[in-house]
């Protein structure tokens, strides 16, 4: 039988290792990036199409809010930091899941301190609707 704490170890060294990469995240941003293009008129009355923009995009509340970027340098930095938002994401994710593994293996170290020194159930008489050869409809 394993002990529910053999896997302690491992999952401890994981969530060190995810709380050193979220350590590690220095600027992330919400969002995302797109490219715009715009329709304009002309004198002439003739269409013609304008763009690219780059266009940061996210949600804030219920309302999306959008950002041109004019500077065409920034882009590279902003598809940096919208990655390391994703990647923030993912981390916390793993987190969520190792925490959640961690408390199983605490709940199943005390049911089985309780259970192990022979206090519960199996020491109590089971109930008189419950006894083996009775039975238990109470319309017998």
């Amino acid at each position: 039988m394993r002990k529910a704490s053999d896997g302690y170890p491992t999952l401890q060294q994981r969530r060190q290792q995810l709380l050193q990469q979220l350590s590690d995240l220095q600027e992330i941003r919400r969002g995302s990036l797109s490219e715009q293009f715009l329709m304009v008129k002309r004198k002439d009355g003739s269409r013609v199409q304008r763009g690219p923009y780059p266009l940061l995009t996210r949600k804030q509340g219920q309302k999306t809010v959008s950002l041109r970027l004019t500077d065409p340098t920034l882009v590279p930095l902003y598809r940096r930091q919208i990655q390391a938002m994703r990647q923030f994401e993912t981390v916390m994710d793993g987190l969520v899941q190792v925490g959640e593994q961690l408390s199983d293996l605490a709940v199943a170290e005390v049911v089985q301190k309780k259970t192990a020194g022979g206090v519960g159930t199996s020491r109590r008489g089971a109930s008189p609707r419950h006894r083996p050869g009775r039975p238990t409809d109470p319309g017998f």
